[in-house]
């Protein structure tokens, strides 16, 4: 499947330019890149042992291998800066700012808006003390095939304490201009260029889904037992099979 992204117009190229959105594999959160991995042999002996080094981890997660390195990460395309500053009177203060703004000499308020109270109410969403959720504007334009539509979403396994983008699914071959939302998570923090901001996954539209909740066959159900064993007995990832 090709995947097209262009800047939303020329004045973004630099973005693309410096901070291209890149395959998920290459964002690797580092956590995930030193953690060990283990059979399932090496675990079941350790759980008797007593060897930690050798329980398996999160790494022989099947989910959470097949996720990190799915779909794209389009990472932040200038630092973006967020302060809470409480005042002598009580008053709290909250300011932010975004350097992309600075590469086409943009108001803040182009890049950074926001949706009000009365549009997320009752959400519980983390927001500003003025309560408003802030939103970033993505400066790309992502050509997906007719029939895919793009899944955004926090980089969950990054576990960032600053910001968390919320989830949104877009019909990518109809729209293509896009903002992400985002919560509050920390008074003040910094989040540099470069940095992993969103997570696109591509996914084929249906049409419609036939559902059927039904019990299984017995050949299913032999089929469902041989590849759980297959998996025990080999202490490898299904996907060497």
């Amino acid at each position: 499947m090709k995947i097209e992204i262009i800047p939303i117009n020329k004045e973004h190229e630099y973005f693309i330019e410096n901070y291209p959105p890149q395959l998920a594999n290459k964002f690797l959160p580092k956590w995930y890149k030193d953690m060990k991995i283990s059979t399932h042999y090496k675990h079941w002996v350790s759980a008797t042992e007593g060897h930690k080094d050798e329980y398996m981890t999160a790494k022989n997660c099947p989910a959470i291998q097949d996720l990190l390195i799915q779909g794209i990460v389009i990472p932040l395309w200038g630092n973006l800066w967020f302060h809470t500053n409480e005042l002598e009177n009580g008053i709290v203060e909250q300011h932010w700012d975004f350097s992309g703004r600075y590469a086409n000499n943009k108001d803040i308020n182009s890049i950074i808006s926001k949706h009000k109270e009365i549009q997320y109410l009752n959400t519980g969403l983390k927001d500003t003390v003025s309560k408003e959720l802030l939103k970033i504007q993505m400066p790309y334009k992502i050509i997906v095939p007719e029939g895919y539509s793009i899944l955004y979403s926090d980089p969950f396994y990054h576990f960032r304490n600053d910001i968390r983008c919320l989830t949104g699914l877009v019909e990518a071959d109809k729209w293509g201009f896009v903002t992400f939302p985002f919560e509050i998570l920390k008074n003040s923090f910094e989040i540099k260029a470069g940095e992993p901001l969103i997570h696109a996954l591509f996914i084929k539209r249906e049409d419609k889904i036939e559902l059927i909740n039904r019990l299984g066959t017995d050949e299913e159900y032999k089929l469902n037992d041989n590849q759980n064993n297959k998996l025990f007995v080999s202490g490898t990832n299904y996907k060497n099979w």
